[in-house]
Order: structure tokens, then C-alpha cells, then sequence
């Protein structure tokens, strides 16, 4: 369930600016987004901490900022305890340690560790476990649906009274969109990230990807359509049926998991240009339709069957839940894979001497004259990890401490940049990540979770982030991510595959950022249309491997008309009519809350 992370339509494109696509910085630096993620993370196409709770005041030092008491109440957290406190929290990354040099640093300066509860398989079904028999984590980091699950179960608490009495760093970092965490009946249910930059990341990148070495055969063609991408597919595979011994596969995905929104939903949204707003698409006038069953989503699932019915697609992606797995056997030459499912993958293939089986990040669409508003911003980071505090938890407190201390300027520089001359410098006034840091970041997989950069989380990055390109009260970054980070890890076959397309960084294929309001797969779903909205996703599940697999023309509409129908009756309707109001509402909330 991620994120992992946009809009066409400027009705309801409160904000309206347009913004350069690279972030100028001064120093270098490293920021991932699972969220994606997921994700989830997206992404989402598309992630936070083994560490502590407090507030800069409480370690004696009012904080880099110099801004300890931007909110007026900056002394409600100096008398915080930092007796040594250990939470249980939930996570699916099976590395993610509190033992890291991050981790400790932040320890000492609230008293507080983590006890991970490692989920292996659909996060969603085990998270729906642990509300049934009332035995769960003390934190959970959720999507928005499973927020309001847990809120209608009596299993979390509200954090309005916490954040007043202990989180003025919160409070100051939220500022004019403090409001937007609030729920309707007014109490704050969770917390997440805000972005305080309005430029898009320096590593944003397509979500469709293809491999090196088949641009290189091809002779670095300019890719616009999945018509041109499904000729060097076959063109690749035609000349190279095996790749080390296996069976090349031309294009895959991943149906049976939580993936298969990202894979069998996503693509049809970037394909048509639009931002992410989930399952559904949203038209100019603010209209809201679930998108699986979109004239364009039929397109995109007889590419996939056209894929299918010439062997050019993967036969184990209706069972496999983790497209990262078969990425990383080097024999996928496409896929619809966010930059956050690569990052690990393309660092193995390059310390394993492969470095042509990493992936280009291609902004592939239905047509050549497809308008590209895929890249996008948001205010907050209201994604698929935002913690909640659960009924479990013992002194609550400590945990908002926690994530204060996260906010504030000392904060944000520990979890993002590191520890100072060990991870970066100040060079001329400014953080400047040590060469050898960057260097490992390059070449080991495992480097940042090991040294705690990445652990459970929300926002942009793997901590509560105030983004990239975001600036501190001393001047600098509060993040390491710039152009020039980015373009310092990349390999020379990297930078080879760039030139040949007239480009510096993956992010120079995406058109200028839109700032949007929010996504709305980030807003909590309506009450009134659960049971639809479960039955018609059923339907769409059921349908896409016959969609996929259909022998001929006849077969595919026929699975289509099917599943329309389904949908019909299970009352879509209802569904799309009920998010169009959700949207509406969220969009009327957000001008009265920033003035617009």
C-alpha cells in the first residue's frame, strides 16, 4: 500500500503555479520516496524511523533553526523524560533495524526505540488481523482507508491535545495547512509529512521503464507510445529469446498483491497524462470517474493482451505479488515500475558488472500528442504511511515528542542529511554530503537502511520531511536532494543513456510541475459507498486476468462488457457520484483553510 505520489485539470488546481522540474542547491545529497509507495506507494509510483521523540529544547539546544519557539510554546516539551522507551511498530522491510548510527543519534535525544513488527505478505490483511483481535502495534503507519478502519474500531487515539501540548516544531512546520490533518468531526487522526518546497523533486522520474541494453540495440530510439514500445520489445526478445540462461521477458507486472493497483491501474493514468489521483481520474470540471474502467483503461489492457498473445508478457505476473523480485532477475526488459522499486535493484546490477540491464525512465503515453501533466506537487503528505497512534500505546506523548523533534531544523538535519562529519560536512556555509558517503550510496544496496536514512515513515522521504528543495531558518537545504546530488550518483552508462537523448537527468523528460491541492487517494474514502466500492474492485480483480489472457478480439469485449456490467450492478454510480462530492468537499476545505 503505498505510494508511492498529480493533475490536469485547473478547476480545481487551487494553486496554479508552474515550477522547473530540477531543484538548484548548493550541496549534494540523498532523499528516496517509498511512497509510495506504495507507493505506496506511490507510490506509490511509489517508507520512517527507528528513532526517538522530543524536541530540540529538551536536549538543551533550542535547535539549528533558531526557531524553537516559532509557536509560542516551545517550552511545553523542555521538561520532556528521556528515559529509554521502546515502541512496537509495524513494517514490511525485512532489513530495517533500530541499530543504526541515525537511529542512536536520535535515541539520545528523546529516550525513544523501536520493536519492528515485520509483515510479510498483503500488509492490508494483516493489519485487518490485528484490529479484529484487538492486539496490534503501538504505531502503525497506514494508508488513509486503513486510518479510518482503525478510527471506527476505537483502536487509535485522536492527536489534537497531544500536538497543542507537545509539538510546537509540528505546529510551525504545518503551518497554514495545520487544518488540512483534521478530519470532519475536527480531531486529527494521524500525521504524516508537509512539503514545504513547491518545486518538484530532483529525482522525479517516468514510471515506465525499459532496459539500457534494449535502447542500445535499438539505437536510442525516442520512445513516445506503447505502440513504439512494444516494437523494441519484440525486436529485443526476437534477437535474445534468453538472457543468462532464462527465458527474456518482455514486459511484466504483478496482479495477486497490493502491486496490482500500481501496476494495472497507474499505467493507464500515466499513459493518459494525468496526475495521480488513484483508482480514478478527475476531469476539468471535476468530475470523478473510477478509472479501471475507462475508455482508456480497455486501450491499455489490449496492449497488455497484445503483449500476451505474442509471448512478450510475463505468465507468472497473475501470481507473483512483488514486481521488484523479477526486476531484479535482469531478464525484464519493460515494465510500469516507480523509481522507489529500482533503487536497490539497479545498485545490485552494477556491483554485480551489469550495469546495462538498469532501467531508463521513459514518459511513454497513448498517443504522440498526449498532453503530459503527470508531474505534480502537494502541499502535504498525506500518502499510505502516516502514523497513528494506536490505544496500545503507553505514554503517548513521547511519541509526539518524538516526531516534534523530528520536525524541528535539528531534526530534519539529522534524519536527512546525517551526522555531521560522518555523513557531510559544512563546506563554505553549507552541508555538503563526504564524497565516501555518496560513493556507498552508489554502490551498496543496503547502505542507507544501515545507517538509518531509511526506515518506516511518512512524507517525502523516509521521515516526516518538509520536502525537497525546502529550506531550513539557517539558509540551507533540508534535504540533500539537488540536480547536482543526483547527477553525482549516477553511472557512466547512466549518463551515456541521458546524453543520447539530449538530457542531464531523468527528471529533464517531465514537463514543468503543477501544484496541486492534494490527491485523492490521500483523502479518507466515503463512508456511504464502501460496499460498492469493494464489490466493483472485486470485479475489476476478477476480470483483468481474463482481459489479459483473452484469445482474440471477441474474447477481450466480451470480458470487457462483463465487467462493466459487474460494475454497473455493483453500483459504480453511486461510487463515482460519492467521490466527485469527496473531492469537491476536500477542494472547498482547502481554499477556507489557506485563504483562497
Amino acid at each position: 500500500m503505498t505510494s508511492r505520489t498529480w493533475r490536469k485539470g485547473a478547476a480545481w488546481t487551487v494553486i496554479s503555479l508552474l515550477l522547473a522540474s530540477s531543484i538548484t542547491g548548493c550541496s549534494n545529497g540523498n532523499n528516496d520516496d517509498k511512497n509510495a509507495a506504495s507507493a505506496k506507494a506511490d507510490s506509490t509510483n511509489g517508507s520512517a524511523p527507528a528513532d526517538s521523540g522530543g524536541n530540540a529544547a529538551a536536549g538543551g539546544n533550542a535547535n539549528a533553526s533558531g526557531n524553537a519557539n516559532a509557536s509560542g510554546n516551545a517550552d511545553a516539551s523542555a521538561s520532556q523524560s528521556l528515559e529509554p522507551i521502546t515502541y512496537s511498530m509495524n513494517t514490511s522491510n525485512e532489513k530495517l533495524t533500530g541499530d543504526t548510527p541515525i537511529s542512536k543519534a536520535v535515541a539520545e535525544k528523546t529516550g525513544v526505540s523501536f520493536k519492528y513488527d515485520l509483515i510479510v505478505g498483503d500488509e492490508t490483511q494483516k493489519e485487518d488481523l490485528w484490529l479484529a483481535a484487538g492486539d496490534y502495534p503501538d504505531i502503525l503507519a497506514m494508508g488513509p482507508a486503513e486510518v479510518q478502519k482503525y478510527k471506527d474500531g476505537d483502536a487509535i487515539i485522536p492527536l489534537n491535545d497531544l500536538i497543542e501540548q507537545y509539538g510546537p516544531h509540528i505546529k510551525e512546520k504545518f503551518g497554514e495547512f495545520y487544518n488540512l490533518m483534521k478530519d470532519a468531526d475536527g480531531k486529527i487522526w494521524s500525521i504524516y509529512g508537509v512539503n514545504k518546497s513547491r518545486e518538484a523533486k530532483a529525482d522525479a522520474s517516468a514510471n515506465f521503464i525499459v532496459q539500457y541494453d534494449v535502447l542500445k540495440e535499438a539505437g536510442y530510439p525516442e520512445i513516445k507510445t506503447l505502440d513504439q514500445l512494444y516494437d523494441i520489445i519484440k525486436a529485443y526478445k526476437d534477437k535474445h529469446p534468453t538472457i543468462d540462461g532464462k527465458e527474456t521477458i518482455g514486459f511484466s507486472g504483478a496482479m495477486s498483491g497490493w502491486q496490482v493497483n500500481i501496476e494495472y491501474n497507474n499505467p493507464i493514468i500515466s499513459a493518459s497524462g494525468l496526475p495521480d489521483h488513484g483508482n480514478f481520474r478527475i476531469d476539468d470540471a471535476g468530475n470523478v470517474q473510477y478509472n479501471p474502467v475507462s475508455d482508456d483503461a480497455k486501450t491499455y489492457y489490449q496492449f497488455l493482451n497484445k503483449l500476451y498473445t505474442n509471448g512478450l508478457y510475463d505468465k507468472e505476473a497473475f501470481s507473483q505479488e512483488d514486481l521488484g523480485k523479477k526486476l531484479s532477475q535482469g531478464r525484464v526488459l519493460a515494465a510500469y515500475a516507480p523509481a522507489w522499486m529500482l533503487g536497490s535493484i539497479e545498485t545490485q546490477f552494477r556491483a554485480d558488472g551489469h550495469p546495462e540491464r538498469a532501467f531508463a525512465h521513459l514518459p511513454i503515453q497513448f498517443t504522440d500528442s498526449t498532453v503530459n501533466n503527470t508531474n505534480t506537487v502537494v502541499p502535504i503528505f498525506s500518502g499510505s504511511l502516516q502514523w497513528a497512534i494506536t490505544k496500545s500505546a503507553k505514554n503517548p506523548e513521547r511519541i509526539i515528542q518524538l516526531i516534534d523533534y523530528l520536525f524541528s531544523d535539528e531534526g530534519q538535519i539529522l534524519t536527512q542529511w546525517g551526522i555531521e562529519g560522518t555523513h557531510y560536512d559544512v563546506v563554505n556555509g553549507v552541508r555538503t554530503l563526504k564524497p565516501d558517503v555518496i560513493e556507498k550510496i552508489k554502490t551498496d544496496p543496503d547502505y542507507k537502511v544501515k545507517e538509518g536514512f531509511e526506515t518506516e515513515g511518512t512524507g517525502s522521504g523516509f521521515w516526516f520531511n518538509v520536502g525537497d528543495g525546502a529550506k531550513l531558518a539557517d539558509g540551507d537545504y533540508a534535504t540533500p536532494l539537488t540536480k547536482e546530488y543526483v547527477l553525482s550518483t549516477y553511472d557512466d552508462m547512466t549518463k551515456d543513456v541521458l546524453a543520447q537523448y539530449g538530457k542531464q537527468v531523468w527528471a529533464d523528460f517531465l514537463p514543468a510541475a503543477t501544484v496541486l491541492p492534494g490527491y485523492l487517494w490521500n483523502l479518507t474514502p466515503p463512508d456511504d459507498v464502501q460496499l460498492q466500492s469493494k464489490k466493483i474492485e472485486e470485479a475489476w480483480k476478477k476480470y483483468l486476468p481474463k482481459l489479459v489472457m483473452s484469445k482474440d478480439a471477441t474474447a477481450f469485449d466480451g470480458a470487457w462488457g462483463d465487467m462493466k456490467s459487474a460494475m454497473d450492478k455493483a453500483g459504480l454510480a453511486d461510487v463515482n457520484a460519492s467521490y466527485t462530492k469527496l473531492w469537491a468537499d476536500f477542494n472547498a476545505k482547502f481554499k477556507a483553510t489557506i485563504g483562497e
